[in-house]
């Protein structure tokens, strides 16, 4: 008479072994690719029909971006259209100011993960009036998770 403890030990131990890959690939798509968005890839847009005689934007300080958002400018004046990559991280202003050159008025996007498929408007704003600033204004999510 044979024994049927070994066969019986070949499915428990299959049935435990595919349960720890099961177990092991549910963990890593929860450390990978559901993981919770740290900071953003933003675009800054700044057009004007008359020139743009100052613009400033907010950005993670270089070298950390999960840090508070600090304000950068550019060499003014700068041409029209005026474009800027910035990293801001989650929960933080995103936030472009431009001043229009004279009496022009100006217009302004800000835009998450430019040239992918999730590729987003986040904010877009015109000057009320001729020569007054335009303000794109923004506060990131904290919520949003990595997309496929």
């Amino acid at each position: 008479m044979q024994s049927k403890v070994g066969p019986v030990l070949v499915v428990v131990g299959s049935i435990l072994g595919i349960a720890l890959l099961v177990v092991g690939f549910l963990a890593l798509r929860t450390a990978i690719i559901d993981r919770p968005i740290d900071s953003y890839f933003l675009t800054y847009e700044v057009t004007s029909d008359a020139g743009v005689e100052s613009v400033v934007w907010t950005q993670a300080p270089a070298g950390d971006r999960t840090g508070a958002s600090v304000e950068q400018s550019a060499s003014v004046p700068v041409e029209s259209p005026f474009t800027t990559e910035a990293v801001v991280a989650a929960g933080q202003p995103a936030r472009v100011v431009a001043t229009p050159t004279g009496e022009g008025t100006a217009s302004c996007r800000v835009l998450k993960d430019v040239g992918r498929t999730n590729e987003a408007v986040l904010v877009e704003a015109t000057s009320a009036a001729p020569g007054a600033p335009v303000t794109c204004d923004v506060t990131l999510p904290t919520d949003g998770t990595f997309e496929k």
